[in-house]
């Protein structure tokens, strides 16, 4: 057994951690939010069997393609992305350690994005069936997926908000800030192995401009990114630069308002 040391909320960009002795990617990510009983974490190992290794660069699958399976990534960074006719991409999602990445094509009989691996990573495929058989047995599993992707719904919003009316400083400012708090860490340096292409093809912003921007943030005294990680020089300037607020990420857990004890107010990754 792995012991995977998990972090929540407490405050802005503070957390406290949490234990959970397990080796099942699905089942930590929904131990984060609520305490699983014996048989929610049955239907939970049923999702997943068959961890796979795949390269940095390679496709899980192309857009079109029949939506059969689902993964939980356990390591590493990947991305669903749209290459339109110009041979053009959009970023729509980077997917860190612990999500689902998938869910989006649930009610479509092809995928409407193509799924990348950013960097060599580690992934748990799942059959789409398998879900049909957690529905009809735990409706509280059903609502926790429900929420994530609500909270994937929400962050991709925030996306449209910054490509349609953020200057490019506070668009990658915010992007940053976003990445720090999915990942759950209070360190102001962090993994950030996202190459400048990717970042703009996520921002709708060039090469160039994106490398002129970085020189712009590390000029301020406010952040710099090289060597695939990201130093954070002034974590209230940035904040402030780009009026981040993390309300955007953390969707209510108890939004049923049925009177019952509240669970663990934070969505991961």
């Amino acid at each position: 057994m792995v012991i995977i040391v998990i972090w929540f909320y407490d405050r802005a960009f503070g957390y406290r951690g949490h234990s959970v002795d397990t080796d099942s990617c699905i089942i930590s990510q929904f131990d984060r939010i609520v305490d699983l009983s014996t048989d929610e974490v049955g239907l939970l190992e049923a999702l997943e069997r068959d961890p796979r290794s795949h390269a940095e660069g390679k496709t899980l699958w192309e857009t079109g393609a029949p939506v059969r399976e689902f993964h939980t990534l356990m390591r590493g960074w990947a991305c669903s992305m749209c290459l339109l006719p110009g041979g053009e991409r959009q970023v729509l999602e980077v997917f860190l350690p612990g999500q689902i990445m998938g869910l989006r094509e649930l009610g479509f009989d092809r995928t409407q994005s193509a799924l990348v691996a950013l960097t060599e990573i580690e992934a748990c495929p799942f059959p789409r069936a398998s879900l049909v058989t957690l529905f009809k047995q735990s409706a509280r599993l059903a609502e926790l997926l429900f929420l994530l992707q609500t909270r994937e719904q929400s962050m991709l919003t925030e996306r449209i908000i910054s490509v349609g009316r953020r200057p490019a400083a506070e668009r990658l400012a915010h992007f940053v800030l976003e990445i720090k708090s999915r990942l759950g860490t209070t360190d102001l340096i962090f993994e950030f192995p996202l190459r400048q292409e990717l970042i703009g093809d996520a921002l709708g912003l060039s090469s160039v401009h994106v490398s002129r921007t970085l020189s712009q943030l590390r000029e301020d005294r406010l952040m710099c990114v090289s060597g695939g990680r990201v130093e954070i020089l002034d974590l209230d300037g940035l904040i402030h630069f780009c009026g981040f607020n993390r309300a955007y990420l953390q969707p209510l857990i108890n939004w049923s308002g049925d009177n019952s004890p509240p669970d663990r107010q934070d969505i991961p990754a």
